[in-house]
């Protein structure tokens, strides 16, 4: 009989899939791993395996088998069959008798180790982000938010005048799995006076921000990023945008001209993101460890998300210290994802200069 060392939650988070370890009495185990989603199911490992001594077996790095489909997919289902086998002694294999246990779960991408809280425990308190306090906005912004489980989006904004009100939230994306709300503060402005402060709450789960006292403060760059939880978050800089362009030629004579037969032009823009407070500086480290971000273009103070360009980040500067002066502010360099940077935007609308400068160059 199959005596079972590992045991699943209702729901793991990718990264901390335990080890599958069992102890066997007969020959050998069959171990079958397949992940399931909307009703269909692949089978992503099949192999027989035979105990070292005690009988006992090991199938390890279980998290890295399921990786690519954590990329893949935000909910998914894991299913692991264990079935031990008594064979013959004639040489042919023949299965004499056997016995079959099963492990599974509802496994929720994620490449943070969460030590604070199960995958249930975090899904039913928290946002699908990992920041931890308010995160600073402003009106013209866009800002999103990802949750699992129940519970309709509520706001409770705050006002200069001292006014607080209860609003809606509108809900981008709903399905069985999980819900996208439109959090940003354009949403909650009223007539007549300046948002300060708002909460978004959906059933256990609340997050805060804090409204830039500037109407439209200048951003460049607008990053659009898949966070640790494969969901969508939007990163501001409010620093510094430099832009260098270098070019790579490659020329030869031909008879007695010398030409430029190829020439490879390469964009690299230096960014800052301005001085941040420190829970908005351990969440802006989500945007360096991203695999998939990019580039939003920003006009009139409107965010266009659809008018977006894949960007890789090559290289940046995040330190932090325990000191007492010491205000968090980061920097970072990045390029044009595409192979060709030369890249033209007429949508300028009557500026001069490009999103690198800010808005006094008119």
């Amino acid at each position: 009989m199959i005596s079972l060392y590992t045991s699943f939650q209702s729901k793991e988070f990718s990264c901390n899939i335990p080890d599958v370890k069992f102890a066997m009495t007969l020959t050998r185990a069959q171990v079958k791993v397949s992940v399931s989603k909307n009703g269909d199911s692949d089978v992503i490992y099949n192999e027989y395996l035979y105990p070292k001594s005690g009988g006992i077996v090991e199938l390890t790095d279980v998290d890295r088998l399921i990786e690519p489909f954590a990329l893949k997919w935000l909910v998914f289902g894991l299913s692991v069959r264990i079935e031990e086998q008594q064979l013959s002694d004639d040489g042919l294999e023949t299965i004499l008798s056997s016995s079959v246990r099963q492990l599974g779960c509802d496994v929720i991408s994620c490449s943070a180790n969460i030590l604070s809280a199960s995958a249930t425990e975090f899904c039913n308190s928290h946002f699908l982000t990992l920041i931890d306090g308010p995160k600073v906005t402003a009106v013209g912004w866009a800002e999103f938010l990802t949750y699992i489980g129940t519970g309709t989006p509520r706001c409770l904004a705050k006002y200069d005048n001292g006014e607080t009100r209860s609003l809606s939230v509108p809900v981008l994306l709903q399905t069985t799995e999980y819900t996208t709300i439109d959090c940003s503060p354009a949403n909650f402005v009223i007539s007549g006076s300046s948002l300060v402060s708002y909460t978004i709450s959906a059933g256990n789960r609340s997050q805060s921000f804090s409204v830039d006292s500037l109407p439209e403060p200048d951003v460049a760059p607008v990053l659009l990023f898949y966070n640790s939880f494969g969901v969508q978050e939007m990163a501001y800089c409010t620093g510094e945008h430099q832009q260098v362009a270098s070019f790579d030629r490659k020329q030869s004579r031909f008879g007695r001209v010398k030409k430029s037969y190829q020439i490879e032009e390469k964009e690299t823009f230096k960014a800052d993101t301005g001085y941040l407070t420190f829970p908005m500086a351990n969440w802006w480290r989500e945007v360096f460890r991203s695999k998939h971000v990019e580039l939003i273009r920003v006009y009139d103070g409107r965010v266009l998300i659809e008018r977006s360009l894949p960007i890789v980040i090559n290289s940046e500067k995040s330190e932090m210290s325990n000191s007492a002066d010491f205000i968090p502010r980061f920097t970072f360099e990045y390029e044009y994802a595409d192979r060709n940077h030369n890249v033209w935007d007429a949508r300028a609308e009557g500026r001069v200069f490009d999103n690198t400068f800010d808005n006094t160059f008119n």
